[in-house]
């Protein structure tokens, strides 16, 4: 404290102007009792309130600790089984179908798909969606629903100036083209389909849009979609790195291998076009605003969320509930992937894909499904060493030098993971290298003309162990964020 100053100088123009002693005495009884409350307050809520609930009030924590219901059924037919021990009934009958009424499912495919993969997501991931949109790049059917041909909605005039679209045209002609000349279409989708999607179901709170190669976990998606408000333009998704804007800085977009969510606010905003005094429409759609854009850029996702942040809407970026990574290669133990709600997988392997869906539909959803839960799908705690395997290829460490005894055999790299308490599981590969991991992974097989040299295996006691010390006593809901990415 300065010379000639006092505690009390900012207070003595203040009693000035009171006047008299008896305003002075109320004002300092008030200003005593005003403190004297705060202090009661806030030992209150220190002693009544859980941590939960001031993490809450305090928006200090990364995460919502809702408490949600399931909209899923109660399965009426429990005994009615084939001789495979599946239900004749499939699961549908445990799904809220009620809900497609303003949820409208997208699923973006095309002609130059592998169709195991499409016949095996609609017989598993969309097998209930009975309002389920399907967009590509040619008209036909599949499995009862009609696949609409979304690159017929652009204008010819633009199509006819646009090499990638001979493709397209071959198509038409029932002629074959290949994937990469498929994937080049696929960009050109992503508009429309949101176009489309608005006028097939004008009505809907909510559009998501997902891949054949994505696995949705419809409970988490409704559990989450019930706390928020549709109209609300919201974008939400996986944030990945898209287009330069001003100031240097990128623009997020939601990574559509891993789908996404938009708002009926977001949709309308979106496609929104200016209209003449007859309401006959003058500006352009939003897909040919945005035809050179989609034509310079490599992914219709990263113009899609272009679009939008144009228009005022910016991406809600909700990993690690929506994944960009598949089952195989998901670090689950890690800060990010324990008691957080799985919504969905991308890149998911064809059997995964089945067994997941059977896995889900004999669990009773009380509770949401965290990434903590999967393990016991993947068995994780209990794997046998596996030859041409590989764990280690994401997040894997390799201590230095390459003269370290574990780089020697597998038997020394199996014992020095065990040696340490942060190594989960390992692989050895027999040209000299030791990889350890320290979250819990289950890996995948090795590329075949390599398999001979690895060999993967897991620290089962001490997995089982940490699974025990590290139980979810609440799912934690991520708050949107863009500096929080994989």
């Amino acid at each position: 404290m300065g010379p000639g100053t006092s505690t009390s100088a900012t207070a003595r123009p203040f009693f000035r102007t009171l006047g008299n002693t008896k305003l002075k005495l109320l004002a300092v009884f008030l200003t005593v009792l005003t403190i004297l409350l705060l202090t009661l307050y806030s030992s209150g809520l220190s002693s009544n309130i859980s941590p939960g609930a001031k993490d809450e009030l305090t928006n200090e924590q990364d995460y919502w600790t809702w408490e949600t219901r399931t909209q899923f059924r109660k399965p009426q037919h429990i005994n009615d089984t084939d001789d495979t021990g599946r239900s004749q009934n499939g699961t549908c009958d445990t799904f809220p179908s009620d809900l497609l009424s303003h949820i409208q499912i997208v699923l973006k495919t095309s002609a130059t798909e592998d169709p195991n993969r499409v016949d095996t997501h609609m017989a598993s991931v969309t097998r209930c969606i009975s309002n389920l949109l399907v967009v590509s790049d040619k008209e036909t059917e599949l499995h009862g629903h009609h696949v609409h041909d979304i690159l017929a909605d652009l204008p010819l005039s633009a199509r006819n100036h646009i090499p990638e679209f001979k493709g397209y045209e071959a198509l038409q002609h029932g002629n074959n083209i290949d994937g990469a000349a498929g994937w080049k279409l696929d960009r050109f989708k992503f508009l429309p389909m949101v176009e489309r999607a608005k006028k097939v179901n004008p009505g809907a709170e909510w559009y998501v849009f997902l891949e054949t190669d994505t696995y949705m976990v419809w409970d988490n998606l409704f559990r989450m979609l019930e706390q928020f408000n549709s109209s609300f333009p919201l974008y939400m998704g996986s944030p990945s790195p898209g287009r330069g804007v001003r100031d240097g800085k990128v623009n997020w977009f939601a990574y559509g291998g891993a789908g996404f969510v938009l708002s009926r606010a977001a949709v309308d905003t979106l496609v929104a076009r200016e209209t003449g005094e007859y309401g006959q429409f003058i500006g352009p759609s939003v897909t040919e605003q945005y035809m050179q854009v989609v034509k310079d850029d490599c992914c219709g996702d990263s113009v899609l969320g272009f679009a939008l942040y144009e228009k005022g809407i910016e991406l809600s970026g909700m990993w690690p509930m929506f994944n960009p990574h598949p089952l195989d290669s998901i670090p689950f133990g890690d800060d990010h992937h324990w008691c957080q709600p799985v919504i969905s997988m991308h890149k998911s392997q064809l059997g995964d894909m089945i067994g997941l869906a059977d896995w889900e539909d004999e669990r009773d959803r009380t509770n949401p499904l965290l990434y903590a839960d999967l393990v016991g799908y993947l068995r994780l705690g209990e794997l046998p060493e596996r030859k041409g395997w590989d764990n280690g290829a994401w997040g894997g460490i390799i201590e230095q030098p390459d003269t370290l005894s574990q780089h020697e055999s597998l038997e020394a790299c199996r014992q020095a993971c065990h040696d340490k308490d942060w190594c989960m599981s390992y692989t050895y590969d027999t040209a000299g290298a030791c990889v350890f991991v320290r979250s819990l992974k289950l890996g995948a097989a090795s590329k075949p003309e390599i398999a001979g040299q690895f060999t993967a295996g897991w620290d089962n006691e001490k997995i089982q162990n940490w699974m025990a010390d590290n139980k979810c006593e609440e799912p934690k809901w991520m708050k949107p964020s863009l500096t929080r990415i994989f």
